[in-house]
């Protein structure tokens, strides 16, 4: 799901082998600020929250997979 408002964006995708988790992008203005994996629920809830109290207005729905790479050191 892709989310915009103004020149802020944030993309929703489905997590590449990971059931019920997502990668969240966040851009501003074209350029990706952050990138995060998030669960499911976090998803729904940052969506509506977005949606119903910010105004961003959904222009996509992404089906196709993210990998996400975890780096731990």
């Amino acid at each position: 799901m892709q989310l915009v408002q103004g020149a802020m964006q944030v993309d929703f995708y489905p997590a590449a082998g990971l059931t019920d988790k997502f990668v969240q992008v966040v851009s501003f203005d074209g350029a990706e600020m952050s990138e995060r994996l998030i669960n499911k629920r976090d998803m729904q809830r940052q969506a509506d929250e977005r949606i119903n109290q910010y105004g961003y207005k959904v222009t996509k729905f992404h089906t196709s997979p993210r990998i996400k790479m975890m780096v731990c050191c």
